[in-house]
């Protein structure tokens, strides 16, 4: 199917929904590069999986960053082509369709642009279903698959070829990249057969976030959108409750991720319920009177009360009242290897699996 223009806005919303907003500025850029293109006539293609030849290749394209926010250095807009035509060259073969390294934040726009670019289409799938801070947290990773051969290209036109197999290793050797290229990397990566995407990838992902962002970007009242995403998507509103306070921690980051960690507490103000957020690049855990709610890999989000509007990490503001939301991620992740990879055993062990079983 092609996408319209009110499908690519409201696959930025459905993206800033899953992503909490995270880089809402590098979203509507993008957003508006797409548009400007199919002024031309052009058009995005989203095509399932199975539309694809089983041995046809298809590859991941998504910023990697340096382990920090994205940088001010701006793309030009063709860096991604280099990098998939890179890519091609090294490997011999033509990449028949792209798909988002992330299916949330600025990641999951990448493929409209460079489809429309090459044009190629996207395919409606992902690696993680939701956003995650490292590239190697991805259910390829879980399936035994190889990150590499990828290709990288930097904000001021640098660009390398990378024979790595290994995902961890693949992520060191990005991240060091985008650090030397100025701040991020355009990065083409796990190419792959597309029998090997329907197997092991998260299928729907794309059309998830544009029945997402449908609803969001909607006139429904708040009450009617999130009664709208609990049936369509899973969603659950947990609580709604003011910031109370907001504290960073001293404790380190992990290696290889950025931000250092921060908590949030906020009240529910009609029965005095205790609200808590840890917080780690995303939301990663919400407590309410001291019992989990929702633990990474669960994706955790806010909502404007109001109007049902996304909001973004910036709006824990203290005396701000937002909507604290979950919904489920993508089965892989329930699994015990997922939740390994996903996140810190000791906050996994925290919540039951309430019977959910892998996809």
């Amino acid at each position: 199917m092609r996408l319209s223009a009110e499908d690519v806005k409201h696959l930025r919303t459905g993206a800033l929904f899953l992503a909490c907003a995270a880089d809402p500025e590098w979203c509507e850029e993008q957003q508006d590069r797409i548009l400007a293109r199919m002024e031309g006539g052009a058009a995005p293609e989203l095509l399932g999986v199975e539309e694809f030849d089983e041995d046809a290749l298809v590859a991941a394209v998504g910023f990697v960053n340096n382990g920090l926010p994205l940088s001010e250095l701006r793309p030009a807009g063709d860096e991604f082509v280099s990098s998939v035509e890179l890519l091609e060259r090294e490997l011999g073969r033509r990449i028949e369709g792209l798909f988002p390294l992330a299916a949330a934040n600025v990641n999951s726009m990448v493929p409209l642009l460079t489809g429309m670019q090459l044009g190629r289409p996207v395919v409606d799938a992902d690696p993680m279903g939701r956003v995650f801070p490292l590239l190697f947290q991805s259910v390829f990773t879980l399936a035994g698959l190889p990150a590499g051969p990828l290709a990288a290209t930097g904000p001021v036109g640098e660009s390398a070829f990378l024979r790595v197999r290994d995902p961890r290793r693949a992520e060191r050797l990005v991240r060091a990249l985008a650090e030397e290229f100025g701040g991020w990397s355009a990065t083409a990566l796990y190419p792959m057969t597309a029998r090997d995407l329907a197997r092991t990838g998260v299928l729907g992902s794309v059309s998830r976030m544009v029945r997402i962002g449908r609803i969001l970007d909607s006139d429904a009242s708040a009450n009617a959108k999130h009664e709208q995403l609990r049936r369509s998507e899973g969603v659950r509103r947990i609580i709604r409750a003011r910031v109370a306070d907001v504290a960073g921690l001293s404790r380190p980051a992990p290696a290889g991720e950025p931000d250092h960690p921060s908590s949030v507490v906020l009240i529910e103000e009609s029965q005095g319920r205790f609200v808590q957020l840890e917080i780690q690049n995303e939301l990663l855990l919400l407590m309410v009177d001291g019992t989990p709610e929702a633990v990474i890999p669960d994706i955790i989000t806010m909502l404007h009360p109001d109007d049902g509007r996304v909001a973004s990490l910036d709006d824990l503001w203290v005396g701000n009242t937002l909507d604290l939301v979950v919904l489920p991620a993508a089965g892989q992740w329930y699994t015990p290897e997922g939740r390994r990879l996903a996140a810190p055993e000791t906050l996994h062990s925290l919540l039951p699996d309430r019977g959910r079983a892998p996809r």
